[in-house]
């Protein structure tokens, strides 16, 4: 979570987009291949440690991170 969050609140000037999504497709692509049990223990300690964070931006984020990568589906 932790590298993906630098890497999306990073200028495109610090990491090439084509780079971003080379390094974040298959870590979206891994966590959607767990188990359900699997799958609900991640998004219980991503939304856990998203409740650490401190500063505002990474929080907003972390706090969608479940969301975002796609282990939370919506309804």
């Amino acid at each position: 979570m932790e590298l993906i969050i630098s890497i999306e609140l990073s200028d495109d000037d610090d990491i090439d987009p084509d780079v971003a999504t080379t390094i974040t497709e298959p870590v979206g692509y891994l966590l959607n291949t767990v188990s359900e049990e699997v799958r609900q223990a991640l998004i219980d300690l991503f939304r856990e440690v998203a409740t650490e964070e401190e500063v505002p931006d990474r929080r907003a984020m972390a706090m969608q991170f479940p969301e975002a990568i796609g282990l939370v589906v919506p309804e």
